[in-house]
């Protein structure tokens, strides 16, 4: 009877050891399970950021292909960003430029005209002498004219056209639709009226190549000397010359 229970125990013991070790290792299996899933878990989410960097960095270099260093490509690119010159470092040279352009123009000025004390003492002593601050401020070609055609036509101003007893400032013989006199000359209200009228008229020839007393020969004959005394048509370029050239040379 002893036996018997001694038996049924060890029966018992092994049965419970036996279940024991089954429960153990059915919590290994799981574990293995969960560690399994974990590690696919793990290698699908390395694979997708990994494609996922190698798309980026892809576009990045196709980006870089398509748009390349253009220091690299020109190395002139470089130097030339090395040498430019900040904008307001240009100011300095661009107004000296422009200073100088300037007093280039005024000396241009200076050059191109007549003085005023070298047109009186030319013609000192005439009615043409208080025009000489008007005839200073024309073109020389254009005082040149002025001083050559008055010297011709009227001795400056000595034998000139008059109106009602005054005197008309018209030195040149011109003939316009100012004020006329009887016989067709302008009768100017001042000496400077006179010289931006008539020094208006001779610029605007000038301009058409009429530069030259030959050509102002339309002053004296208007469009053609052929009913003109050939000899007076002459003596009338060679007195207008003898100031013309000496003034505009």
């Amino acid at each position: 009877m002893g036996e018997y229970f001694l038996r049924k125990r060890k029966e018992i013991v092994s049965f419970l050891r036996l279940r024991n070790l089954r429960s153990r290792f059915k919590g290994v299996r799981i574990t293995k399970r969960k560690i399994l899933l974990s590690f696919i878990l793990v290698l699908c989410m390395r694979l997708f950021f990994s494609m996922l960097f190698e798309e980026k960095a892809s576009a990045q270099y196709q980006e870089a292909v398509q748009k390349p260093d253009m220091e690299i490509v020109d190395p002139m690119i470089r130097i030339e960003k090395a040498m430019a010159i900040p904008e307001e470092k240009k100011e300095l040279p661009k107004l000296c430029e422009e200073q100088e352009i300037k007093r280039q123009e005024e000396k241009d000025k200076i050059e191109d005209a007549l003085s005023e004390t070298n047109i009186s003492e030319l013609v000192n002593g005439h009615p043409m002498e208080k025009m000489a601050p008007a005839i200073a401020k024309e073109k020389k070609i254009v005082a040149a004219f002025l001083i050559g055609i008055a010297k011709k036509e009227s001795d400056w101003g000595t034998h000139s056209p008059k109106k009602n007893g005054k005197d008309c400032f018209n030195y040149w013989g011109y003939k316009g639709s100012y004020n006329p006199t009887a016989s067709g000359y302008s009768c100017f209200d001042s000496p400077e009226q006179a010289v931006k009228e008539v020094g208006g008229r001779i610029n605007n020839l000038v301009d058409k190549k009429i530069n030259t007393p030959e050509k102002m020969l339309v002053w004296k004959c208007g469009s053609s000397c052929a009913g003109h005394d050939p000899q007076g048509v002459r003596k009338w370029v060679a007195d207008v010359s003898l100031y013309f050239y000496k003034l505009n040379s």
